[in-house]
């Protein structure tokens, strides 16, 4: 039987039978079952799980040892979902939007999954407290009750990491809750308000949940039940919460919430200051108002990750706005923030901080929104910020890449609604192709790509960064 080896080529395409083409990437597992210098039989996994054959041109170069990271920007329309892969295969899912698609994804990537064999997850990183973020994981866990057995991916992620604020109700008793009081308790320090009720562990608080914190909650509670999952609130600086990666040569550190300690009643604890509603003109220094604000606090105070592997490095922003890169930007040294590949805070909201972003100064900017309904409409990503980011690039051809961009729709004609055939018939489309963008690296070469409407075009990019940090261009290699 052949063993299982990696592809070393960029972009492969794939004869399988009754015609279908697929286009393997650098890094993915094949198994060759024979190769002359014409052709090259191979064997991989279909998204149902079984394996074909297929016939790839030429002689196929592959690599018995695969050294590629693999990211992907889950396409989940207005929301985040990232999946991370190690070299050797360990898995960190950083969000998962608020919708079914990050599960569909993850059971067609990931297929085969069982309640006796589920999907073991080194990490699951929740940024931060708003449903576009972490409601798609509790549609992971509820995937297991579908009829359709490709529809389901059972998870047992061993860590859960978030940013520690709760968001409470809005409203109780039909009055409006003030923003002192929907993350909890407060102290006044300064002149600012500090949010003192930190959460550990989501499973057991007796800070006031609202609706889809409750079934986050009892998500937690119900994966507890075959194996307990480490849940953790990270702030700036902790260094042992990903050391699980460290062993790969990847180095993870938390750049926010950047948390401050402060005294409630007689003890010292940690604490955030509640964040602003922004001026209605941003300036390019901090951006930061005057009126205390719940949506831009629990943004603001996303977990933001910078990952390293080699010479390249990710920075992922959560929802940070304009007041929290100011003040990231002043915790850190202009080359602290300094990265290759920056998923762009806020889905690409106008609302962010210029000299943080020329800090940053990425090659690749990745956005991820799709304003799928009127009641989701933001107008993400705005024309301002995708300016600001080929302005803050330090590359002369920067890459920005969005998720709603990436998708291609097929014109469906006259469609008639199954479920109400009363309802007056639409012009219909189809979704072909999902916006997800793929980004890998061995720590030196970097193969950007996303999908199009046809199975075997791509659009792709490659880059060599060096020790330094320097960027090089070169042409992708397509068969």
């Amino acid at each position: 039987m052949s063993k299982t080896v990696f592809i070393d080529d960029d972009l492969v395409k794939v004869q399988l039978p009754e015609k279908r083409v697929v286009v393997l990437a650098w890094g993915d597992p094949i198994k060759i079952v024979s190769q002359t210098s014409k052709n090259t039989i191979v064997e991989l996994t279909d998204r149902e799980g079984n394996a074909v054959q297929g016939t790839v041109k030429g002689k196929l170069k592959t690599t018995d040892q695969n050294k590629v990271l693999k990211f992907a920007m889950v396409d989940v329309q207005q929301g985040d979902a990232l999946i991370l892969e190690s070299p050797s295969g360990k898995l960190m899912f950083i969000d998962a939007g608020d919708n079914q698609m990050f599960a569909r994804y993850a059971a067609a990537r990931f297929s085969g999954t069982s309640k006796s064999k589920p999907l073991s997850v080194e990490a699951i990183v929740v940024t931060h407290g708003d449903t576009d973020h972490f409601e798609g994981f509790n549609k992971a866990h509820a995937s297991i009750r579908e009829k359709d057995k490709r529809k389901r991916i059972y998870l047992q992620p061993k860590n859960v990491f978030h940013n520690g604020i709760v968001k409470g109700p809005a409203e109780v008793k039909n009055k409006k809750v003030p923003v002192e009081k929907i993350f909890g308790c407060t102290v006044k320090k300064d002149n600012e308000t500090y949010l003192v009720d930190l959460v550990d562990d989501l499973r057991n608080t007796k800070v006031a949940m609202n609706t889809p914190f409750k079934r986050w909650s009892q998500t937690l509670i119900d994966w507890t039940v075959d194996k307990k999952p480490a849940v953790q609130r990270l702030a700036f600086g902790n260094k042992k919460a990903f050391k699980f990666l460290a062993k790969e040569g990847i180095n993870v550190e938390v750049l926010g919430p950047i948390t401050k300690r402060i005294k409630k009643g007689k003890k010292m604890v940690e604490a955030l200051p509640l964040l602003h509603q922004p001026p209605k003109f941003l300036d390019d220094n901090n951006g930061t108002g005057t009126a205390l604000s719940a949506s831009h606090t629990i943004n603001g105070h996303s977990v933001v990750l910078r990952l390293t592997y080699q010479n390249v490095r990710f920075l992922l922003g959560g929802d940070m706005n304009a007041e929290s890169m100011a003040r990231l930007s002043e915790k850190v040294k202009p080359s602290g923030l300094q990265c290759e590949i920056l998923k762009v805070p806020h889905h690409g909201s106008s609302d962010f901080n210029l000299n943080a972003l020329k800090q940053i100064a990425p090659v690749v900017s990745l956005i991820s929104s799709g304003d799928e309904s009127s009641r989701k409409e933001y107008i993400h990503p705005r024309a301002e910020l995708v300016g600001a980011l080929g302005k803050a690039s330090r590359t002369d051809k920067p890459l920005i890449l969005c998720t709603e961009l990436s998708a291609f729709f097929r014109w469906r004609d006259l469609s008639q609604p199954i479920k109400d055939k009363n309802k007056t018939p639409y012009y219909g489309f189809e979704r072909t192709a999902y916006g997800i963008v793929h980004v890998r690296t061995d720590g030196e070469r970097i193969l950007v790509f996303t999908h199009s409407g046809k199975d075997d075009l791509k659009e792709a990019y490659r880059f060599r960064v060096d020790k330094k940090h320097n960027v090089k261009c070169e042409p992708v290699e397509k068969r």
